[in-house]
């Protein structure tokens, strides 16, 4: 049976080979030509012979990342994709394009199990993980189309610390010096608040900025609209977050989607404020996008300006997250169901 190539670390390449009874340094080759080339085709590495070639396709493979469908902003040079995998499961990803640096914002699973209720990329509840070779094709098939980036944000679809091992997995190679060599502070990880799993990514070291999805700011309504809420509480998570500081110098931010009327209330503020008050860490304000399952709006930008004011009157980093490519807005996951539909 074929196993996957492009998601295994130039030690464990460097073993298959021997194994193989390729030379060592054939999977260096080979390692170079997938994360610093980006290819995903044995029939273009040239510097292997033909026959070489040949017996790798017969044994190894590459997961599939096909761009479907692409949406390009008339307003910026945001693009939005759908992507399809092996099994015929769609994903999503964006590419941003900032005056000083490209950023794309990737999926780490098909579906998720979260359940958050002003989230459409729980709709439909989660099919599978993705693999890191997935995962990092998808980073690749982007750059192809796109060129070289320079951050990644995971998320998109899909819960990060859900898919644990293959997230950490993927990190690891695309940081590694001997092949993309993407910088850890390059990367940024968002998570709803699986607790341990934050405990257990600061004891790997794997130094990426965190970001939490607050939303609200007491259990009581977290828990009202976030399931995770009620494993997990806001105290365990600010513990849990940090614990990350500490261990990894990285500053937390907050991600808080605006639902006017519902979390930017005075209360909301007097609860920021006791959580954060002194604290290295930044909120950021997101504008809800709203989806057909849940009943609020998008919030007026009066009331996003008002909200960011009252917190930073109370010495609270908080900024209004940059909105790129209005035109072709949908709400993260929402792309993926009206092309399931």
């Amino acid at each position: 049976m074929k196993v996957t190539i492009n998601d295994k670390t130039l030690e464990e390449l460097e073993e298959l080979f021997l194994k193989e009874g390729y030379q060592k340094f054939r999977a260096k080759q080979v390692f170079r030509q997938i994360h610093v080339n980006k290819v995903n085709d044995f029939d273009q590495m040239t510097d292997l012979s033909k026959d070489m070639r040949e017996e790798l396709s017969q044994k190894f493979y590459f997961p599939s990342v096909k761009m479907e469908n692409e949406f390009v902003s008339k307003i910026d040079s945001t693009k939005k994709y759908l992507l399809s995998l092996d099994d015929g499961n769609i994903i999503e990803a964006v590419f941003m394009n900032y005056e000083s640096r490209k950023t794309i914002c990737i999926s780490s699973q098909v579906g998720c199990r979260m359940g958050c209720k002003f989230c459409a990329s729980t709709k439909k509840g989660l099919e599978r993980d993705l693999t890191a070779g997935e995962i990092l094709e998808e980073v690749y098939e982007l750059e192809r189309i796109n060129g070289d980036i320079n951050n990644i944000v995971i998320m998109g679809i899909g819960e990060p610390l859900d898919n644990f091992k293959n997230i950490t997995r993927f990190i690891s190679l695309i940081t590694d010096e001997k092949g993309r060599n993407l910088s850890h502070r390059s990367i940024t990880l968002s998570t709803s608040g699986l607790v341990p799993k934050i405990y257990e990514l600061a004891d790997m070291d794997i130094d990426v900025n965190l970001a939490l999805s607050l939303h609200y700011a007491s259990d009581e309504k977290r828990r009202r609209y976030m399931p995770i809420a009620n494993k997990y509480s806001i105290g365990q998570l600010i513990k849990a977050c940090d614990y990350y500081l500490d261990k990894t110098k990285r500053r937390v931010s907050f991600e808080y989607v605006v639902i006017d009327g519902v979390n930017n209330l005075d209360e909301d503020v007097n609860n920021l404020v006791s959580l954060f008050a002194g604290k290295n860490i930044h909120i950021n304000l997101i504008p809800l996008n709203p989806i057909e399952e849940f009943a609020y709006g998008k919030p007026k930008n009066s009331a996003l300006r008002d909200f960011r004011d009252k917190l930073s009157r109370k010495k609270l980093n908080a900024t209004i997250r940059r909105s790129m490519g209005s035109d072709i807005d949908a709400s993260c996951g929402q792309l993926r169901n009206n092309y399931a539909r």
